[in-house]
């Protein structure tokens, strides 16, 4: 086997790493509602990230105590990114919709490869504009409804876009230069800290002791499996893959979405909904096929030789 035959096997489990972190992203989406409906915005991730990093602590204790100022700086700089996200997108539903919201902050898939062009002066492959450009077209078809109207709360969640972009980029740059349990450790404590300083600020302090044990089961499922599990299958995967791959693959996590609450009984069935996540599931092949071409020509080379 060729050493590109086998980066092409490593980048393809990375990929499929990021799939399932895109499934279970979207399977707590129905949990997110639940948050959303028993608690403010601000506190919904703020306890979400309280809880994820208490479990970190008491984890990896060791891992914590013993990185560098190093590892502190480079890992803020996630911080400060999903501190952006969190914060757009939290007053973003405050005066737009959930579906809007997702369908403008899946945009995010066609601004990766741009700021990929724009920060590194290297410019994507066709395949992977393609793709991106295809996976784009299918979140507009699940998105788009006729008479939909662009407002503050739409311009917050593009501005959620731009950062979520931003966010995988970074991803691709930390999960580089920290070990990736590290990483999620020290990016998530600094998270945690931020968002509750903010929810002090701008909503009244919530009391634990009126949640309901869906609203615990929620917060723990999406402490330890959307936040701790992803981030760190994630930044494993990202060291592997690009992140304009990343970008695409991520943009199934609206469609996981929306099956799972297709099946569960919570949406009804469109069949526009249909069409656009078959174009997002295209767009996210067209990325691989680049990959597997190129496989497939260094294995032939060795017998025309």
């Amino acid at each position: 086997m060729s050493s590109n035959s086998s980066n092409y096997r490593s980048v393809l489990i990375a990929d499929m790493t990021l799939v399932l972190v895109a499934f279970i992203w979207g399977a707590g989406i129905p949990l997110s509602a639940v948050l959303a409906r028993g608690l403010t915005p601000l506190w919904a991730v703020a306890l979400r990230m309280l809880i994820a990093a208490f479990f970190l602590i008491l984890m990896f204790p060791k891992t914590i105590l013993t990185s560098t100022r190093r590892d502190w700086g480079i890992s803020l700089i996630q911080t400060s990114i999903l501190t952006c996200v969190f914060v757009s997108l939290t007053f973003g539903l405050v005066y737009s919709t959930a579906s809007k919201q997702a369908f403008i902050g899946g945009l995010n898939v066609i601004l990766v490869p741009v700021f990929v062009w724009i920060l590194y002066k290297v410019r994507p492959s066709g395949w992977l504009f393609a793709g991106a450009g295809v996976t784009t077209v299918g979140l507009l078809v699940m998105g788009f409804t006729p008479g939909m109207e662009f407002n503050f709360g739409d311009l917050l969640s593009f501005i959620m876009a731009i950062f979520y972009a931003a966010q995988v980029l970074g991803a691709d740059y930390c999960a580089r230069r920290v070990e990736p349990t590290r990483l999620v450790a020290l990016h998530i404590i600094m998270l945690a800290v931020i968002l509750a300083v903010l929810a002090l600020i701008f909503e009244p302090i919530p009391n634990p002791l009126t949640f309901s044990k869906k609203i615990w089961a929620s917060l723990l499922c999406v402490s330890l499996c959307n936040t701790i599990l992803c981030f760190i299958l994630q930044f494993r995967a990202q060291k592997k893959t690009s992140a304009t791959h990343a970008a695409v693959i991520f943009s199934l996590e609206g469609l996981f979405g929306y099956i799972l609450a297709v099946a569960s009984g919570q949406d009804p069935f469109h069949l526009q909904g249909a069409l656009g996540g078959v174009l997002i599931i295209i767009g996210m092949l067209i990325t691989e096929l680049e990959g597997f071409i190129k496989a497939r020509q260094e294995q032939r080379e060795p017998a025309t030789e």
